[in-house]
C-alpha cells in the first residue's frame, strides 16, 4: 500500500478533481453546440418551422453553466487553502509544544542534577551559593517561560492592565543588561545614542523588558559566531523614536520576513525556543501604540530588530 499512498495526498486529489470538473465542462459545452448545430441543419433542410422546436439561447446557457461551474471551482479552492492552513497551523502548534517543552525540560533537569549533588556530595559553602545561584538562573528561566504564556493569553483575551509609567528608554535598557548580566556573559553588547536627546515615553516596563529579553536571546540563541555580538542603537525621530537590535547572527532569508512574526512560527525545523517570542513582543508594542519591524540580507549575514515607539518632547 505504500507505494499507493501518494493518491490519497490532498494535492493530488485537488487537482485531479479541478481536471476532472473542467473536463465535464468543456465536454458538455462540445456536445451542447454539436446538437444545436445538428438541430439547425434539420430545421434548414427541412424547412421546418424553427418555433416547433425549444428555442434556447445557447449562449446564456453556457455562461449561466460556467457561472456555476466557476462558483464551484472557487468553493473548491477556498475549501483548499483552508484546508493546507489547519494543516500548517497543526504543524506550527507541534512545533510550539516541541520548542516549549524543551525550554521547560532543561531548566527543569538543571535543577534536578544541584539538587542530586547536594543530596549526594558534602559540599563547602561556597559551592553551596555557587550551586544556589544556578537553581536561582534556571527557576527564573522557568518563571519566565510561563509568565510569558500567561501574559500571551491575558494580551489576547484583552484582560491584561497595563502599568505604564514615564521612563527614559535607554536608561531602562541600560538598566536592564546591568540586571541580567548573567543572560549576556559570552556576548559584546554595545549601547549608544546615535542623537544626543533623552528618550523619554510612556510604556510598561515590565513587558517592554519582556520584549527587549525576547529580542537579545534569539540573536543569541539563533548565532553561529565564536563570539556573540548585539549592537543596540537609539535614533530620535521626532515624536517617534527607533530601537535597532543589529546581530551577527544566523540572519533570515529574505522569504521568511513576512512571516518571522506571526504565532508559533519558527525558521525551518528546531526545538529552539518556542515560537511565540517575536509574536508576543509584537503584541505588547502594539498595546503600547509602537511597532516592531525586522531586516536581514540573508542567511548568515545577521539581523536587525527595529522597535519603534511614541517620543514624548521635553
Amino acid at each position: 500500500m505504500k507505494s499507493f499512498k501518494w493518491y490519497f495526498h490532498p494535492i493530488f486529489i485537488f487537482t485531479f478533481s479541478l481536471v476532472a470538473l473542467i473536463t465535464s465542462l468543456f465536454v458538455y459545452i462540445r456536445s451542447y453546440l454539436q446538437v444545436s448545430d445538428s438541430i439547425r441543419v434539420f430545421v434548414e433542410k427541412n424547412k421546418v418551422d424553427a418555433s416547433q422546436f425549444l428555442q434556447t439561447d445557447t449562449w446564456i446557457t453556457i455562461l449561466i453553466i460556467s457561472i456555476l461551474v466557476a462558483i464551484i471551482l472557487a468553493g473548491t479552492i477556498i475549501i483548499f487553502v483552508y484546508y493546507q492552513k489547519i494543516i500548517q497551523l497543526y504543524r506550527m502548534q507541534q512545533n510550539f509544544i516541541n520548542g516549549f517543552t524543551h525550554e521547560l525540560k532543561t531548566p527543569i533537569a538543571s535543577i534536578r542534577l544541584f539538587l542530586d549533588t547536594f543530596k549526594k556530595h558534602e559540599l563547602s559553602r561556597e559551592d553551596q551559593l555557587k550551586y544556589i545561584d544556578y537553581m536561582i538562573r534556571d527557576a527564573e528561566r522557568l518563571s519566565a517561560n510561563v509568565g510569558q504564556i500567561l501574559n500571551l493569553g491575558r494580551i489576547e483575551d484583552r484582560s491584561f492592565n497595563l502599568n505604564n509609567s514615564r521612563v527614559e528608554a535607554y536608561d531602562l535598557t541600560n538598566d536592564f543588561l546591568e540586571k541580567n548580566p548573567h543572560l549576556f556573559e559570552s556576548t559584546v553588547i554595545t549601547i549608544k545614542k546615535i542623537d544626543h536627546v533623552d528618550y523619554y515615553c510612556t510604556i510598561d516596563i515590565a513587558l517592554m523588558e519582556m520584549v527587549i529579553m525576547n529580542i537579545m536571546t534569539n540573536a543569541i540563541r539563533y548565532n553561529d559566531s565564536n563570539r556573540p555580538s548585539i549592537r543596540i542603537e537609539f535614533r530620535s525621530l521626532g515624536k517617534k523614536m527607533t530601537i535597532s537590535f543589529i546581530d551577527n547572527g544566523m540572519g533570515i532569508k529574505k522569504s521568511e520576513l513576512r512571516n518571522i512574526f506571526k504565532k508559533f512560527y519558527q525558521i525551518g525545523k528546531t526545538s529552539k525556543g518556542s515560537g511565540l517570542g517575536l509574536y508576543l513582543s509584537s503584541q505588547i508594542l502594539k498595546l503600547q501604540k509602537g511597532s516592531i519591524s525586522v531586516e536581514s540580507q540573508g542567511a548568515g549575514l545577521g539581523s536587525t530588530f527595529i522597535i519603534t515607539l511614541p517620543r514624548e518632547l521635553e
